[in-house]
């Protein structure tokens, strides 16, 4: 059985917060990442483009940085 390698679509996301515990100002980091592949698909059926993965990512991105966070001492 062959093995098949696709590219990675990445895209980071970086946001500073204040703690929703304490206050103290926190930064966090994270990775957000599709395939380019034929089983990616879009809502139509077709696979998906480089495009359409990193405007999905970019709105995932902006759900992320709305969400609260803890420190680890207040968690």
């Amino acid at each position: 059985m062959p093995t098949y390698t696709f590219r990675e679509v990445p895209l980071y996301g970086t946001k500073s917060v204040p703690c929703s515990g304490c206050g103290k100002k926190l930064r966090r980091q994270r990775k957000f990442s599709q395939t380019l592949n034929p089983f990616n698909k879009a809502a139509d059926g077709t696979p998906k483009t480089a495009k359409q993965i990193q405007d999905e990512l970019a709105e995932e991105i902006k759900q992320w940085e709305q969400e609260p966070e803890t420190c680890r001492n207040c968690a």
